[in-house]
């Protein structure tokens, strides 16, 4: 991968959870927050993950 699409794919990640938080603090039933809590959780993982590598 490229600089640019390291960047692109960090930047798409970051607005994803916060796409997750926005949602997580709406009315939710709790099986979709359970389920949005796992994929802010692996994408956090991932973010980590990334930055440990560099």
């Amino acid at each position: 991968m490229t600089d640019d699409e390291h960047i692109d794919t960090e930047y798409h990640l970051r607005e994803a959870l916060r796409h997750l938080d926005e949602a997580q603090a709406g009315d939710l039933r709790k099986t979709h927050s359970v389920a949005l809590e796992e994929v802010s959780t692996t994408v956090s993982t991932v973010l980590r993950e990334r930055s440990a590598d560099e």
